[in-house]
């Protein structure tokens, strides 16, 4: 079985700490399970890899590994909320590459330049996406789970100096095999952060706050007798 060491960067950890690194395919038709061409790396098997590395041991491993040994645990866009005072979920959102992205690159890299007899299991993949986790060449951004969910409908942007890991690295050692909208995408975030108006964007979501309510009860006993229904308190 293969290792991993934490190689986060800026952490002092001992070399002789090491974690066993294991995903469970079992539910996964071995004839399908091997790749050979990038043509194989289709969005079903994306789609697969992706979820066997979020539900697998050593990626869970690592997120808290994130917010119990690198101290993540506030919300990049609510810093006022954390999660050792405040009793809420904190997500990590993949950022500017999205976890479907990075097993689309790491997968067709691994697969290009296979002689003739060699092949790819989609094992091999998800574990080379954890990897990349841990050598901290991912980026990811903690988020409350609210704020999580806005950031996938759109309705909010995820500023570039809010993501933890070396994402540029990653890019730079996949870029052949990253898709070129991908790497568009990716130089359009940069230049929107530099603008006032991702600034403004931003404030103008997260300031709205609800100052006031009024709960309404109705006594259905009171409605049958003929009595007043609406009691506002």
């Amino acid at each position: 079985m293969k290792t991993l060491d934490k190689a986060i960067d800026k952490v002092d950890i001992n070399n002789e700490e090491k974690i066993d690194f294991k995903i469970s395919v079992s539910d996964f038709d071995i004839t399908e399970s091997y790749f050979t061409d990038e043509d194989e790396i289709d969005n079903k098997t994306i789609k697969y890899i992706e979820r066997e590395i979020r539900n697998s041991f050593e990626y869970r491993t690592y997120i808290q590994f994130l917010k119990e040994e690198l101290d993540l645990t506030r919300c990049s866009l609510m810093k006022n909320i954390d999660i050792k005072t405040t009793p809420v979920s904190l997500e990590f959102h993949h950022f500017p590459l999205t976890l479907y992205e990075i097993t689309e690159a790491v997968g067709k890299s691994m697969v290009d330049g296979l002689t003739k007899d060699e092949a790819v299991s989609g094992f091999d993949i998800a574990e080379k996406v954890v990897e990349e986790h841990y050598k901290h060449n991912i980026g990811l951004v903690p988020l409350t789970k609210t704020i999580h969910d806005m950031a996938h409908n759109g309705t909010i942007f995820i500023p570039i100096d809010a993501v933890n890991g070396n994402y540029q690295e990653f890019i730079n050692d996949y870029r052949k095999h990253i898709e070129p909208a991908t790497l568009d995408k990716v130089e359009a975030v940069k230049a929107y952060n530099n603008s006032q108006t991702a600034k403004d964007y931003n404030q103008e979501k997260l300031k709205k706050r609800i100052v006031n309510y009024d709960v309404e009860y109705k006594d259905h006993k009171k409605d049958e007798e003929g009595g007043n229904t609406n009691g506002i308190i």
